[in-house]
């Protein structure tokens, strides 16, 4: 490669790499990109909503279910580690140093000596003898870089110097690539590509250091050559512009300084960052300039400004690396340097222009062109006042400077066995990097969630609790408040939330947990008030202020048209089905893949609770499917899933299927198994099976369940568990309703009350010509609208036409919804073949309704196959015991050659009902058969 083409490949490379860097470091500053990470959590809460309600005859009883509240908390994270990032950090600088080498060999003789000695020092404090090469402590490392970095230069210099650019470049580089391959190659301490990228970075942070001080006065030469050369032939007053300009600069310099050392606080500085990239870009004309017009220890210009570059570089990826790993002493170091040199080189620059050009300042002259060419005293003393004034602003701060640079090489060592994962190690690094620094946000942070991953939690309270008291971060409070809610000690967690917003007023990860605290200890006002004192809300807490009004019965403001949070929209959906409000539009599930995602179950689940157009019904069938398949979930989200599929088929009214899931979800889940047996129960009860909602009350009461009413005891005591519900109204001071009266025997008082529940307790078996004389005994005219109903729904096929037209009148001025009454005449006119059976109804196929008889008759009428016919009667027969239903299953085992089944089918059925009557519908139903 040309030389020429090589200057130009070198430029290009060290401007991206500028670009790069620079753009790095103002994104990690300005959107506060932190590697201490604090994230949203997303938990939740259940709220009871009502599912449905039934009038009994007497009394409402009413089904509920639980919605999900989706609430996010904030926690602390384990700092982030990048250690593939590190290593290719670590590359990158290990090639620009290279860059630097290459330089080092087109110096003169006096300079390349001086290099030579620097890049020694750079060496000896680069850690490589850590990598263990031959022993732990061993020189081998710093002689090997040596070897293959100072005598390859060293050769090149005192020997050939005749050698082209391009042919050092490949010596240099050659040689210099080997040389961190031949220490990973020959290290014995573990993850060395790791460790020697760490290592390296304390060679570019020295390197860094010393770039800042050059560029000590960058800032106010810049500008003083830029006014200079306005003011050639022009002859303005040029020396007020530079002084005000000057005069500025160090006032801002100034408070910087006192900032930095404690002295000043709360004032809108710049950060240091931005005017660092502003003192490096206009750094290099100041140099260029300075090439140009005094003698320098290089041959070609271009040398000088590839020294600049690269320094340049490596202090920004020295910076970049340092705010990335929340290395505070390397960014306090750095902001340090900063400050004392453009404070103390600056004041003597300005100093040493008004002393030496005050008189011809404002000539209009090209007075830039002499700016370094002044006698040597001034120039001299101008460079002495500078480190002498850079001593004293050390002092002043009580070289601090000296711990931050030990402190960022040992917080580099803590780094390297942090990714390495070798906890113990790292915890006293960090510790120890703490304890000689107190302005560190990440060490204890980073100590505490090794102890926690090492399960010691009392350790990281303690050292949270230090972090606290000495240096306050947000990360660290959130992290400790977690802590002790956990060892339920909340008013701890309180107290430091409360102390953390001294110190963070603007903060709203700290108040959101404060008052997530106050909704779980029951305290709604005030966790709204803190809500209501925020200046900005974010998502998470317009999430939480909308769950705890939800969860506490306040007041909701109307949703907003462009609110599209869907985890907001899913709370609004609970608090719609905790209200009977008008419930959101049907929210979209085809996004829902996930069974281990809250907020997908959440979905489901309020989406489920809400009455839903029966058409979606194969959607959301296909969604409950699809989360149920796949990967055997945690047993909490299988339960989840599955409830939701009790909802689904709750809602498209498939009573089978219903039951037979509730059947398995309380035998699976014992810990809610009262819960399920309570919604058998509730659905047995209102289908008219009194004895096995009987059978399922007893079961709820026994796995728990307490939420019995009075209008729980009819179907307990007419359905055969007598002493069960007197042993409930005792235990759970349940009253029996006011019409339930008992007499000194303990015998149930007769009324037309009790014969109406007598009546309906019968009703499932009850034959054809019982029907309208049970219906002509009950005297309350209410009671026979509602047994009108009930026998329509349940006994309508042994019903004549004339009969059917009589009690649907009277059904229809029973105490009920519309939509009910829309339904009893629809389902009459099916009966009564008016209408075509509606397939949802009569497909038994999917788990229908087995006690609606009527239904059932119709259905196995449209299937054209035996076998099946038998198959779906046998399937209703395990819920309803209607005669009529029963002997079409005897009819059908003995068409199938089954009459072993059909003899004992006809057993049972002598069980409810007298052999006269047995005999008779044999007589009439299996003549033929």
């Amino acid at each position: 490669m040309r030389q020429d083409d090589l200057v130009k490949f070198s430029y290009v490379t060290l401007l991206a790499i500028l670009c790069f860097a620079g753009l790095a470091i103002l994104v990690l500053y300005f959107l506060d990109i932190s590697q201490l990470p604090i994230r949203t959590i997303v938990g939740s809460e259940p709220l009871t909503v009502p599912l449905d309600t039934f009038f009994t005859g007497t009394d409402s009883l009413a089904l509920n279910t639980q919605n999900v509240l989706l609430i996010e908390r904030y926690v602390s994270e384990a700092p982030l580690s990048f250690p593939e990032g590190s290593q290719m950090m670590g590359m990158l600088i290990w090639l620009l140093f290279l860059v630097l080498v290459w330089l080092l060999t087109m110096l003169r003789r006096n300079a390349f000596l001086l290099g030579a000695g620097i890049l020694i020092f750079l060496l000896t404090i680069s850690g490589l003898n850590s990598l263990n090469i031959a022993g732990i402590g061993s020189n081998f490392g710093l002689i090997i870089a040596l070897i293959c970095l100072l005598l390859p230069a060293a050769a090149i210099h005192l020997f050939f110097d005749h050698l082209s650019v391009s042919w050092r470049a490949m010596i240099i580089f050659g040689f210099g690539i080997a040389c961190p391959a031949l220490l990973i190659y020959l290290a014995n301490a573990p993850y060395p590509t790791l460790l020697l990228s760490e290592n390296t970075s304390l060679m570019a942070f020295t390197i860094a250091a010393g770039f800042l001080l050059y560029i000590g006065n960058a800032i106010l030469a810049g500008v003083f050559l830029f006014l200079a050369k306005l003011n050639e032939g022009v002859g303005i007053k040029m020396g007020w512009h530079f002084g005000g300009v000057g005069l500025l600069y160090l006032l801002l310099l100034g408070l910087m300084l006192l900032d930095i050392t404690g002295s000043l606080a709360g004032w809108p500085l710049p950060p240091f960052q931005v005017l660092l990239l502003i003192a490096g870009i206009v750094g290099y004309p100041v140099v260029v300039h300075k090439m140009k017009h005094t003698s320098q220890p290089f041959a070609a210009p271009w040398i000088g400004k590839l020294f600049y570059l690269t320094a340049f570089s490596i202090c920004l990826l020295v910076l970049f690396k340092g705010m990335g790993t929340v290395n505070s002493p390397m960014v306090d170091f750095l902001n340090h340097v900063f400050v004392y040199s453009q404070l103390g080189f600056g004041l003597l620059f300005f100093l040493y222009v008004w002393v030496n050009f005050s008189g011809i300042i404002n000539s209009g002259k090209a007075i830039g062109t002499i700016l370094y060419k002044p006698p040597f005293f001034p120039f001299f003393h101008y460079r002495l006042g500078g480190v002498l004034s850079l001593l004293i602003f050390l002092v002043y701060a009580d070289g601090i400077v000296a711990v931050q640079f030990s402190t960022a090489s040992t917080q580099l060592s803590a780094d390297y066995y942090y990714a390495s994962e070798r906890p113990v190690e790292a915890t006293v690094l960090y510790e120890n990097a703490f304890e000689r620094y107190r302005e560190n946000d990440k060490a204890l942070l980073a100590a505490a969630h090794l102890y926690l991953s090492q399960n010691q939690p009392t350790l990281a309270l303690k050292t949270l609790e230090r972090s606290f008291e000495e240096n306050p971060q947000v990360a660290d409070i959130l992290l400790l408040s977690q802590l002790l809610e956990k060892r339920q000690r909340t008013n701890e967690a309180i107290f430091y939330l409360k102390e953390g917003l001294e110190y963070y007023p603007a903060s709203t990860y700290l108040p959101n947990n404060l008052a997530l605290i106050y909704h779980g200890m029951n305290r709604p006002e005030d966790a709204l008030a803190i809500f209501d004192t925020m200046a900005v809300k974010g998502e998470a807490e317009n999430l939480n202020e909308l769950a705890v009004k939800i969860a506490h019965g306040k007041a909701v403001e109307p949703s907003d048209e462009l609110e599209t949070s869907l985890k907001l929209q899913i709370n609004r959906l609970a608090h719609a089905n905790a209200t009977a409000g008008t419930a959101p539009q049907v929210l979209a599930m085809d996004t829902l893949k996930e069974a281990g995602n809250l907020i997908n179950r959440a979905l489901l689940r309020n989406q489920l609770s809400t009455r839903f157009d029966t058409d979606l019904e194969e959607e959301f069938r296909e969604t409950v499917q699809r989360l149920s398949e796949g990967q055997q979930p945690v047993l909490s989200v299988e339960e989840s899933i599955r409830e939701s599929r009790l909802l689904l088929e709750f809602r498209v009214g498939e009573v089978n299927e219903l039951l037979k899931q509730l059947n398995g979800m309380a035998f699976r889940f014992t810990g809610n198994a009262g819960y399920y047996h309570s919604f058998a129960g509730w659905v047995l009860s209102r289908e008219g099976d009194f004895e096995k909602a009987a059978i399922e009350w007893k079961q709820a009461m026994l796995k728990g369940f307490s939420r019995f009413t009075p209008a729980h005891l009819p179907y307990l005591y007419f359905g055969g568990m007598q002493e069960e519900a007197a042993f409930i109204a005792g235990a759970q001071n349940v009253n029996y309703p006011g019409w339930m009266r008992f007499d000194e025997a303990g015998r149930l008082v007769s009324n037309d009350t009790v014969q109406f529940y007598q009546t309906l307790a019968r009703l499932p078996k009850m034959l054809g010509k019982e029907l309208l004389p049970a219906l002509d005994s009950l005297q309350g005219q209410h009671f026979k609208q509602y047994l009108a109903k009930e026998i329509l729904l349940k006994k309508g096929h042994w019903l004549e036409q004339g009969s059917l037209d009589n009690l649907h009148t009277l059904a229809m001025k029973a105490e009920t919804s519309e939509e009910e009454k829309e339904f009893i005449q629809r389902y009459v006119e099916m009966i009564q073949g008016k209408r075509p059976v509606e397939p949802n109804l009569a497909d038994l196929s999917t788990g229908g309704n087995a006690y609606r008889t009527p239904m059932v008759m119709a259905a196995i009428e449209k299937v054209p196959e035996e076998e099946e016919r038998y198959r779906l009667l046998q399937e209703a027969s395990q819920f309803n015991k209607d005669p009529l239903l029963w002997i079409e299953l005897v009819k059908y085992c003995r068409i199938i050659g089954l009459d072993q089944y059909a003899s004992s089918n006809l057993a049972m059925m002598s069980e409810w009902i007298g052999q006269e009557d047995l005999t008779q519908l044999q007589l009439e139903y299996l003549k033929f058969h």
